[in-house]
């Protein structure tokens, strides 16, 4: 009865603490809608196979283990119908491997609601959004829709957006029943001539779990200049649920990042990412810095062995991004290089060298394709740190191929 009371008691605070957001929101100002305002219906359509090569996928290869080839399909429709201050959204995906039969058995063939909420807006700066929905903040380290991943992400839940001459303003209550776990978000944006400073606040409630209940709270700064040289600072702290065995402790995340962008060469991303880790950690309460909603594939590496189902326990990435557009047989097309470095958050000890490349190629409005490839160097410490056997080489790989058919039919 008494933990009942406890949870009770927890989820009624987060409830009141959103409201009192909204209120907030409401009075001071603040966020960007999620949609553009519809004046007919509208039907987007997506069809993306993909085939892929893994190796080692989030962990390192074993003696003997054998890499796989597997192709899969994600199927979305959506359907988005506005009428006065009123608007809602259905949508529908199913993600399989190629060879699963279709139909209408138990494993086969199941369709899920991807996106499937209603929004009600009483004027052009307010916004209250009901249902499943896609939510994603700033360049999505925190708070982010993970759509680079085949089911992506979405959240039950309440959420209000709010603009004023004061920023742009968004309080969220979402639900996730099945863990157990209830978050309440708030960010808000100021931007300026050239600047851009943005702040959050996540509150991420584990019912299961005290030592899992986590506040997550910092701020994103982007400057720029004239001469296409600009500048990424981000500063965020967790702190726990004060308890007798993690009372005042608290745990930080640090990026820096310098960008220049010219037409002869493109753009080119110098930065640093630092997590704070522990090295006796056991995963539990504030043993490291944890982005409980980040897109990581994004930041962390696109092999996926950092914070993507893999072993996370801090981390220290030293990164270089090349982004350049040019043309192929009178094609648009964009590629992409990075390098990463990866140390243990202490910064002392090197885990792994990983290179990432990608080519996309637009050849009509609605259509993309993309060839991909990654490949990545492990050091002794990066067994050891994973418990893995050493035997199978250093070197992983992870290839692949996508096409993405997106159009949208306005009816």
């Amino acid at each position: 009865m008494d933990n009942f009371a406890k949870k009770n008691g927890a989820m009624m605070k987060l409830v009141h603490s959103f409201w009192l957001l909204i209120f907030l929101v409401v009075a001071g100002g603040g966020s960007e809608t999620t949609a553009q305002d519809l004046t007919a219906d509208e039907v987007d359509l997506q069809v993306r196979p993909r085939l892929e090569w893994r190796e080692g996928y989030r962990r390192l290869l074993q003696p003997l283990e054998q890499g796989s080839l597997f192709s899969q399909q994600r199927t979305r429709i959506a359907w988005r119908h506005g009428e006065g201050k009123w608007e809602v959204k259905l949508g529908f995906q199913d993600v399989r491997v190629f060879g699963d039969p279709a139909g209408t058995g138990e494993q086969h063939g199941r369709v899920s609601a991807s996106e499937s909420w209603g929004a009600w807006k009483p004027n052009d700066k307010t916004r209250l959004t009901f249902g499943r929905q896609k939510i994603a903040f700033d360049n999505e380290r925190i708070v982010g829709a993970v759509d680079w991943s085949q089911s992506g992400r979405f959240l039950d839940g309440i959420r209000w957006d709010q603009t004023s001459g004061l920023g742009k303003s968004t309080a969220a209550l979402t639900w996730d029943a099945p863990n157990g776990i209830t978050r309440l978000m708030f960010h808000h944006v100021y931007e300026a001539s050239n600047q851009r400073l943005s702040l959050l606040y996540f509150d991420q409630h584990n019912s299961r779990d005290a030592a899992q209940t986590l506040m997550t709270y910092g701020f994103t700064w982007e400057a720029g200049t004239t001469q296409g040289v600009s500048s990424l600072l981000e500063g965020y702290g967790q702190s726990a649920v004060a308890t007798a065995e993690n009372a005042e402790e608290m745990v930080f995340m640090g990026v820096a990042e310098l960008r220049y962008a010219s037409a002869e060469l493109g753009k080119v991303k110098l930065g640093v990412d630092w997590l704070q880790g522990s090295d006796g950690g056991d995963g539990s309460g504030l043993d490291f810095f944890k982005p409980f909603l980040g897109t990581n594939h994004r930041h962390y590496g696109w092999m996926d062995h950092f914070y993507v189902g893999g072993p996370a326990n801090g981390l220290t990435n030293l990164h270089l991004q090349w982004k350049r557009d040019f043309h192929i047989l009178e094609r648009i097309a964009t590629w992409d290089v990075r390098y990463h470095r990866f140390y243990q958050s202490d910064r002392r000890t090197l885990l792994a060298n990983e290179w990432d490349a990608v080519l996309q190629v637009q050849p009509s409005k609605d259509v993309k394709w993309f060839v991909g490839w990654s490949w990545m160097k492990a050091t002794e410490d990066m067994y050891a740190f994973q418990n893995r056997m050493e035997g199978a080489g250093p070197w992983q790989n992870w290839a692949w191929v996508q096409v993405n058919f997106s159009p949208k039919i306005k009816l």
